[in-house]
């Protein structure tokens, strides 16, 4: 295990590294990079680590398990193992005591980073924790948790090697710091700013912006009405290239049990606004009723 104090210094020289965009020449072809180093390795987090270790929205082959894995590590979050053995507890405890990141429990900047990176007593998980005991079987999975620096580093290494500084910067050092953060805002901006289309015994909420960036993530409300669907985003319109993927995998025999939102969640859905569209207070923009003027009361 690497210890706390390393990792710290580690993952603060990295976010603090991509500070070298504004010194290496703009070009088109690194925004492409930046772009494809950011979703590629998000699509791993997401699809493997959350819909499928802490989730199982689906099922997949196990080489497919392994190659996903190693793309999600590779995101310099931890290993998988632990990321979404965290992230079962999260919907344990939501918003409450024992939420490792609850802004309504311990801040902010601890539901944001603080957990993930100084608290100690977040190193390991419980034996009995569904994600260790269902996918501890797997040796490559525990390595991968074990070593999980040895991606990023050999991801890192690879850049440099084929591209110089630019591609290290725009291939590493930027899309790991944006997409750490586009992750930690689930934990954050998803239970503190957005749409509520279901009324959960939490604060999540649905968010564009954080689905853009977190592909598909950001529709945390509907996730947590209903977990173990394979989409986040409920309806066509709602962004999802994690959902996306999955059903490409499962056109390809590589992924199959693809789990659905069942109908009775979507009446919910349009109970709930039904309810919402009776309850709503009238607008003075809407009525075309006179308002009532009164001064003072009138004395008999």
């Amino acid at each position: 295990m690497v210890p706390n104090f390393v990792q710290i210094v580690i993952f603060w020289f990295v976010q603090s590294s991509a500070l070298a965009a504004f010194f290496v020449p703009f070009r088109w072809e690194y925004a492409a990079l930046w772009a494809a180093s950011h979703f590629v390795r998000a699509i791993g987090l997401t699809l493997c680590f959350h819909r499928y270790l802490a989730h199982r929205s689906f099922r997949m082959h196990r080489a497919a398990q392994f190659a996903w894995a190693l793309v999600g590590t590779a995101a310099m979050q931890k290993g998988p193992l632990w990321w979404a053995g965290h992230h079962v507890n999260h919907h344990k405890y939501a918003d409450r005591d024992g939420d490792p990141h609850s802004p309504m429990i311990s801040g902010v900047y601890y539901a944001h980073i603080g957990w993930f990176l100084n608290d100690t007593k977040y190193d390991a998980l419980e034996a009995s924790n569904p994600v260790v005991r269902d996918f501890s079987k797997f040796p490559e999975l525990v390595w991968l948790d074990r070593y999980f620096y040895a991606p990023p580093l050999l991801l890192a290494l690879a850049l440099a090697l084929a591209g110089g500084l630019p591609w290290l910067v725009y291939g590493f050092c930027v899309p790991t710091m944006t997409l750490a953060h586009a992750t930690f805002c689930i934990n954050t901006v998803n239970h503190m700013f957005g749409s509520r289309r279901f009324e959960t015994v939490d604060e999540s909420r649905n968010n564009l912006l954080t689905a853009v960036f977190a592909v598909g993530e950001g529709w945390h409300n509907n996730h947590h009405r209903y977990q173990r669907a394979a989409r986040n985003g409920f309806y066509w319109w709602e962004f999802d290239p994690t959902y996306y993927v999955i059903r490409a995998m499962a056109a390809l025999g590589i992924a199959w049990d693809v789990q659905v939102v069942p109908t009775r969640i979507y009446e919910e859905a349009r109970a709930v606004k039904a309810k919402r569209a009776v309850a709503r207070v009238p607008s003075i923009v809407d009525s075309a009723l006179p308002i009532g003027l009164e001064l003072a009361e009138e004395r008999e």
